[in-house]
């Protein structure tokens, strides 16, 4: 069971370089790491996390910052832990994360990739935003340590330049 949800999510999150396999091969190259990302979010909301658990480094922060209909932002900061018990809840509910369109700025071994993405569940768009996402070269690839994350609202529609 295991090889076919780890097959089906190679599958849903492949990439050009290298891919996050049966082994959780890190992203060689940081145009990897947004797809990298989607492949450890894509598939059953239950599914096993360890490729995800990788990808990230241990002390990962997740934070979702949202805007009130008031206009004020409010934010809630996840663990890695946390973020998984969260999506866990959502029992079998097939997830599909795509980032649609992303900038990266690279210096040495640090890198920020601002992306946009979207969010799908049991084929439905449920959710479309902006990620900011902090990686760190280490010997076998990219780490990230910490996305930060807008999702699209009335309030605060994402602007033409970031969108495919």
């Amino acid at each position: 069971m295991l090889r076919i949800i780890l097959a089906s999510t190679m599958l849903c999150g492949a990439y050009a370089g290298s891919a996050i396999a049966e082994d959780c091969a890190l992203p060689a190259d940081t145009a990897a790491i947004p797809a990298a990302i989607d492949a450890a979010i894509t598939g059953p909301a239950d599914k096993d996390r360890a490729c995800m658990k990788e990808l990230f480094i241990p002390e990962a922060r997740l934070i979702a910052v949202s805007v009130g209909a008031d206009g004020k932002s409010s934010y809630t900061v996840l663990t890695l832990d946390d973020w998984v018990a969260r999506v866990k809840a959502r029992g079998h509910a097939m997830l599909e994360e795509k980032q649609l369109k992303f900038h990266t700025q690279h210096y040495g071994n640090i890198v920020h990739l601002w992306s946009t993405y979207a969010l799908q569940s049991d084929g439905k768009q449920v959710a479309r935003g902006i990620n900011s996402i902090q990686a760190i070269k280490e010997a076998n690839g990219w780490r990230v340590l910490g996305i930060m994350w807008q999702t699209e609202s009335p309030n605060a529609p994402i602007p033409k330049e970031y969108l495919p």
